[in-house]
């Protein structure tokens, strides 16, 4: 029964009724109470509904959307992968990695190693795992394991840092094509150019050539690199070493 039906026949009922005055006032303050009560809204049940319907949006959205942890969680593609160690390989000098190398030289200039026994120790030192700790940290997520150890062995990363140590000159990537071999799809043959400025402003360019191979059994990591024959290497470390012959 709706509320204002139920007033109207309480109330009819209450004046056909010979009462007191204050019969009748309390039976209109009865009356008052009961109509209030029913029409009191519940706000607990209401209060918890809205929470279950913020809390199911927040986790629906948080679904949708991953976290940035989740997101760089994500294997790079082959080709992310390359230009990622390209624009470290290509961008120099690295000041870090040339600090670290001379601390490691200083500790064996000032160290007499007599015997391979005593060089072992050098090579537990902190100088020399620091330079360790940051190839790894460095390059290590883009190769294969033992890849990077035969690399660095090889001097074929970081390669031209030595080269630019205390020449004023700087080094950058300026773009990568990533050729794809049609017959051998895991090699990749990127051609690379590069940009080497001095001190004085001055700018010249070089494109070169370099081989990756990528680990047919492990997705998103690199199980070889090399450089190209005839691909640019050698001759963009004369550019370097006779940079003023070619900037003229």
């Amino acid at each position: 029964m709706e509320p204002s039906k139920e007033f109207d026949e309480l109330f009819e009922e209450m004046k056909d009724v010979k009462r007191s005055e204050e019969a009748r006032r309390n039976t209109w303050l009865a009356l008052k109470t009961r109509l209030e009560a029913k029409r009191k809204p519940n706000i607990i049940p209401a209060f918890i509904s809205l929470a279950i319907v913020a809390i199911a949006s927040f986790l629906f959205i948080t679904f949708l959307n991953p976290s940035e942890t989740e997101k760089s969680a994500e294997p790079l593609s082959n080709e992310e992968v390359i230009k990622a160690v390209l624009e470290r390989e290509y961008t120099g000098p690295d000041m870090e990695l040339l600090r670290l190398i001379d601390n490691w030289l200083n500790l064996q200039s000032k160290t007499d190693a007599k015997n391979q026994e005593e060089y072992d120790q050098l090579l537990k030192s902190k100088e020399y795992t620091d330079i360790q700790d940051y190839y790894q940290n460095t390059f290590g997520a883009y190769f294969s394991e033992g890849v990077l150890a035969s690399l660095i062995n090889s001097n074929l990363i970081f390669k031209y840092d030595y080269h630019l140590d205390n020449s004023g000159i700087e080094m950058h990537l300026e773009n990568v094509e990533i050729k794809q071999e049609k017959d051998h799809p895991n090699i990749y043959r990127p051609v690379i150019e590069v940009s080497l400025t001095n001190n004085q402003g001055q700018k010249i360019f070089h494109t070169l050539q370099e081989e990756f191979i990528l680990s047919t059994s492990e997705p998103g990591k690199i199980g070889s690199y090399n450089g190209v024959k005839d691909g640019g290497g050698l001759e963009l470390q004369k550019k370097i070493a006779n940079f003023n012959s070619y900037a003229r």
